[in-house]
Order: C-alpha cells, then sequence, then structure tokens
C-alpha cells in the first residue's frame, strides 16, 4: 500500500443512526473491550476516543481545575476522560450525551470510583441549546466531539454563554482537513454517523466569533496516529473475538475505518487538533 492509498474498500459503509453507538456503550466494560483498550491505549481511563491519559493529564493546568472547579464534558460517553479528570483534579463536573446507554455506563463508572457526589451525569443533545444557566462553569472539555456536531457555531457560542469570566474552553478536532482527501476516504472516515470536516482557520473564527479568546492550537495527530495503530492492531489480534461479538461485516467496516485513519494522518491529509479558548472577564 502506498502512502496515498488505503486498503481495498471492501462493502460500502451503511449510514449509522442517530444513536448508532448504543451497542458498543452497552459492551463498554466488558473484559474484551477492556483488554482491546488496555492493548490499544497502553493505559485504558475508559476512552474510546483519540484521547491519551498523559494527553488528559496535561491538560489539567491548561485548563485550570482546582477542587473548587466546576467543569463540563460536552458528549462525555461512558465517562472515561470524565471521572480521569475528576479524580485527578477533585473538581465537581457534570457531563451529558445524547445517548441514555452512555449515561447510564458512566454513572456506574463514576459510581465505581467512589465519585457519584462529584459527577451529574444528564442526558442531553450537544446540537441542542445547553440545559444550564449562564456562566455555570468553570471549564468546558469537547472531545473528539465537534466534527459531529451539525452546528458548531452555535454550540461554540453556547459554550461561551455558560463559561463563567475567565473560564475555559478545551476542544479537539480529528477533522481539520489540511491535505486532499478522496471520496472514500470521506465515506470511510464517516461511517459512524454525521461528521463535519473543517478546513485551517474555521475553527479559530468560531471561536472569536463566540466572543470567546483564543489561547493556543496544538497539533495532536502524532498522538491519535499513535492511538489509531493500537486499536488496529488490537483489533486484529483478536478477530475470531469480535467477530464472533460484531459479526463479520461489522468487523472488517471497523478495520477499513481505522486504516483509513492512519492513511490520512501518515500524509496529513487530515489532523486531529486541540484549541484552547478562555472566555474575559
Amino acid at each position: 500500500m502506498s502512502e496515498h492509498e488505503i486498503a481495498a474498500p471492501g462493502p460500502e459503509p451503511e449510514p449509522s443512526p442517530a444513536r448508532g453507538y448504543d451497542a458498543f456503550y452497552e459492551r463498554f466494560d466488558s473484559l474484551l473491550m477492556r483488554r482491546l483498550r488496555q492493548e490499544a491505549y497502553g493505559r485504558d481511563i475508559g476512552q474510546h476516543s483519540w484521547v491519551m491519559a498523559d494527553e488528559l493529564a496535561h491538560d489539567i493546568a491548561r485548563l485550570q481545575l482546582t477542587r473548587a472547579s466546576r467543569l463540563l464534558d460536552l458528549g462525555c460517553g461512558p465517562g472515561g476522560p470524565l471521572t480521569f479528570l475528576v479524580r485527578e483534579a477533585g473538581c465537581h463536573a457534570t457531563g451529558i450525551d445524547v445517548s441514555p446507554h452512555a449515561i447510564e455506563s458512566a454513572r456506574t463508572r463514576a459510581t465505581s470510583f467512589g465519585l457519584g457526589a462529584l459527577i451529574e451525569l444528564q442526558v442531553a443533545d450537544s446540537n441542542e441549546p445547553l440545559p444550564f444557566h449562564s456562566s455555570s462553569f468553570d471549564a468546558v472539555i469537547a472531545i473528539d466531539v465537534v466534527l459531529h456536531l451539525r452546528d458548531r457555531a452555535m454550540a461554540v457560542a453556547e459554550v461561551a454563554r455558560v463559561l463563567t469570566p475567565r473560564g475555559r474552553f478545551l476542544f479537539t478536532d480529528a477533522g481539520v482537513v489540511t491535505g486532499p482527501v478522496s471520496n472514500q476516504e470521506v465515506r470511510w472516515r464517516s461511517i459512524h454517523g454525521y461528521t463535519q470536516f473543517a478546513p485551517p482557520g474555521f475553527n479559530e473564527r468560531t471561536i472569536k466569533a463566540a466572543g470567546l479568546r483564543l489561547i493556543d492550537v496544538a497539533d495532536r495527530t502524532p498522538s491519535l496516529l499513535t492511538n489509531a495503530n493500537g486499536r488496529l492492531a488490537s483489533r486484529i489480534a483478536h478477530r475470531e473475538e469480535l467477530e464472533q461479538l460484531e459479526g463479520a461485516a461489522y468487523f472488517e467496516s471497523q478495520l477499513h475505518y481505522l486504516e483509513t485513519v492512519v492513511a490520512l494522518s501518515e500524509r496529513s491529509a487530515l489532523s486531529r487538533m486541540t484549541y484552547l479558548a478562555e472566555r474575559d472577564a
């Protein structure tokens, strides 16, 4: 395979339902899934996106999290990164996700770590106005979520509304187009539902339009590539178990998806960028 190609496409990906992750969340804490995360990420903190534990630990200081902080996680999924941050910083936190299965899994995880009193979880759609009063949170995170939002400008404006003065917003976007991408690659990269790819500068302009001040932009594509290769190798190593659990067609679709992510990252065609912004006083 050349650096400009991906593996033979196989069957065309099928559109995913709005809550297409639900089956995944239901088996998220199985022994097999935990083994896959350990092999893929090196350290299993209950993540299912491109985030690594050391990356999150680094972001605690950037978000200025303390025990007195109130943190909001948009699209928290099963609560892995959220519980990690709360355990490390000791802050109070709220997580929202559109999937009831994800919230149930996150609630179980928080309880298992004795964090039930610090973490509130609720079903809510980040595509809609946030169900919180203005100036409710000292920090907001959105880990690999914004590329699945239909109105990014509205979402960032809502974040600005719920942030306190000097509150910080950190989000990652794994869909920043930094090179040529084929229509075939777009299809495979989008198999998990609605996906919005953005050109360089788009997120920066969206942050400014929402009245937030951009503090830093960092390219975290190298860690995504490490992550994707780890996930790919782990799934191949457990092919038989996963095919029995997921079905052969789904298993193959996930291989093509990860192969596409690797190919795009290796040639810097699609980048994962991290943005840190702050609301003015």
